[in-house]
């Protein structure tokens, strides 16, 4: 044991090694990784493009710099104008502060009085106070030391003119980089796939391929879908802020448009400054107000809209993954790695899903829940939360009608919990208030669904107005159905939620409490005069229990209608009636939707049976008051 405990200890300990030497390596090499993943991700954009003039008799060469001439002459003329937007705006900046002084002014013009007084009488205070701390210096009437402020030279414009072509240089050269890197992975596109299956698959060629291919997949719906979605956002931002006077409208179109690409706080950024930049040029509120109005629109139709239209379906990443993937990478390199979050993290999710070894990538990152429904509601219920248990089952009976939520969702969570308690992995407390909560879920849910039922019927019975459905409906009203628990509470729950689908049905079914013995039971179904008994029973010891119940039953009854269901079954039934041994006329069903389609063929036949009696009976009427 304590040899197991150290061989995990070690293995944690060399994967936080090693995660911690890929970090480093990330950081150190952000200056190639970060051009080398931007080309890759044109790459993947550039690929169909490619494909769809090679297909028009175009050779691969000129089709790639057709296609890398194009997009990177839009990318041009787009920072182009944005270059030239902001020379435009920078010497205005200053005449713009004295408005927003004002605009600020009048807004804090309160709470500016207010600190104006503390600040008054805080100086009046320091300077009732700097003649007793002139005397009681130590150093008497020493001169003080005067303070010395180094004030640096101004820069000369060979300087300013040094950085600013250092910068440009800077920016140029990467952009040269990324070009010719595109270029490149798009004329040898397909040795360059091989080339990496066989080096990162390692054999698992099947597994590679579709890795790679589902990540170029999302990775370039992604950015194609984003990209139209921002488009459709920057144009209406640039044409309102023109018609309401903000400068530079042009500038703030492309902003917007760019920084949408970081999630969720970049359309925030991009709304700032032409905020800003409103309150300073408008002597009123009018075009702050309008400005503020004009993102908040177009923000509330692009969420709620266009991005469901376009998108169809998300990239799979939880909203949580993306923030922190957001901060991760913008820590790791900068604002680049801000704008390739998103990507880098869909990549990371799909590699997760495809090897096993990396399979918490995928439950760190997905937006999908990372258990079964029966899991989900079952560990709410052990956390004490009843709320939120029923909230998930009402939200499954919103995609689902209620007998399959009983048999996918509440059979198996009660069928765990009874489980869990046999082996002694769950306390009475807890236990108790699963079943009553369980209880109460389906009680509710079984009243609601009567009252539709009742809704339904009533519509019915206003559109077909015979005597033959009369006649029906008095006939299964008087078919009684006895639902008996096996064993145990979890039995009399589960017989709880039959006995309300069948109800559904029309025909009379009482559900008997598991506090009544097995020899009641039996004088119940004599009571009653049940033509059909329904024997509810679970795990663990689902057919032991079921068995004994069944053979009490066959000995009084050797001709009843027996429904057997041994719920979340998972071995053979067929294994299952024989063992229990009710006999051939005995049907054995492992969910709820089978029990209530064998219900309703048993009283179908019992009705048909009914009706040909009854007409024997009334024939030999007939002909005798014809006689008479």
């Amino acid at each position: 044991m304590a040899k197991s405990n150290h061989f995990a200890k070690s293995s944690w300990m060399l994967s936080l090694a090693s995660l911690a030497v890929i970090v480093a390596a990330l950081y150190l090499a952000k200056g190639v990784l970060v051009p080398l993943t931007l080309a890759t991700l044109l790459t993947f954009q550039l690929i169909p493009v490619c494909d769809w003039l090679e297909r028009r008799k175009l050779g691969r060469i000129p089709a790639v710099l057709v296609a890398v001439i194009l997009a990177f002459s839009v990318l041009g003329a787009g920072a182009w104008m944005a270059t030239v937007q902001m020379i435009d705006l920078a010497p205005k900046i200053p005449v713009y502060q004295s408005n927003i002084q004002t605009k600020l002014i009048s807004v804090n013009d309160y709470l500016s009085t207010a600190l104006g007084k503390v600040i008054r009488t805080a100086r009046d205070a320091g300077q009732s106070l700097s003649p007793s701390v002139a005397t009681d210096d130590p150093n008497g009437g020493e001169e003080r030391p005067v303070p010395v402020k180094v004030i640096p030279s101004s820069p000369s414009p060979l300087q300013i003119i040094g950085a600013l072509f250092g910068t440009m240089l800077g920016v140029l050269g990467s952009a040269g980089v990324v070009i010719v890197l595109v270029v490149f992975f798009l004329v040898r596109r397909e040795d360059l796939r091989d080339r990496f299956i066989r080096l990162v698959g390692k054999g698992q060629v099947t597994v590679t391929t579709q890795t790679l291919e589902e990540a170029s997949a999302r990775v370039s719906r992604y950015l194609s879908m984003q990209f139209l979605v921002n488009i459709t956002y920057g144009a209406p931002v640039t044409i309102g802020l023109y018609m309401i006077g903000v400068p530079n409208a042009i500038l703030w179109g492309i902003l917007a448009t760019v920084l949408r690409f970081i999630p969720y706080v970049g359309p925030l950024i991009a709304a700032v400054a032409p905020i800003g930049l409103s309150m300073t040029i408008a002597t009123g509120w009018v075009a702050p107000i309008l400005t503020l109005g004009l993102f908040l629109v177009l923000e509330l139709i692009s969420n709620n809209i266009i991005e469901p239209w376009i998108y169809g379906k998300n990239t799979g990443v939880s909203a949580v993954a993306v923030l922190v993937a957001a901060v991760f990478w913008t820590w790791l390199w900068g604002a680049g790695g801000l704008l390739l979050a998103t990507p880098l993290t869909v990549c990371l999710l799909v590699i997760g899903k495809h090897v096993p070894q990396l399979s918490f990538l995928d439950i760190l990152l997905g937006n999908e829940p990372v258990f079964e429904p029966k899991k989900r509601v079952y560990q709410r219920l052990l956390a004490g939360d009843q709320e939120e248990a029923a909230e998930l089952v009402e939200g499954f009976l919103e995609q689902m009608p209620l007998v399959e939520v009983y048999d996918t969702v509440l059979v198996p969570a009660l069928a765990m919990a009874e489980i869990d308690w046999h082996r002694g992995e769950l306390d009475e407390g807890r236990h108790k208030f699963i079943f009553q909560s369980l209880r109460s879920s389906i009680e509710e849910l079984g009243e609601r669904q009567q009252a539709i039922q009742v809704k339904e019927d009533a519509a019915e019975a206003k559109e077909t107005e015979g005597a033959s459905s009369l006649v029906l409906s008095a006939d299964t009203s008087k078919l009684c159905v006895l639902c008996l628990p096996a064993h145990d509470e979890a039995d009399e729950i589960a017989g709880l939620m039959l006995a309300q689908l069948l109800d559904l049905g029309g025909c009379t079914v009482h559900a008997v409490s598991v506090t009544a013995l097995v020899s009641e039971m039996v004088e119940l179904v004599e009571q009653h005069k049940a033509e059909v008994v329904c024997i509810s029973s679970t795990p663990p010891a689902a057919v032991m229990h079921a068995r004994y119940l069944c053979k009490r039953l066959r000995g009084r009854f050797p001709e009843a209608n027996l429904v057997v269901g041994l719920w979340n079954a998972k071995g053979d039934l067929n294994q299952a009636k024989e063992r229990i041994g009710c006999g051939a006329a005995a049907h054995v069903v492992g969910t709820l939707a089978d029990a209530q389609e064998q219900v309703r063929q048993m009283i179908q036949s019992l009705l048909l049976r009914r009706e040909n009696q009854e007409q024997r009976e009334i024939v030999p009427m007939v002909m005798a008051g014809a006689c008479a």
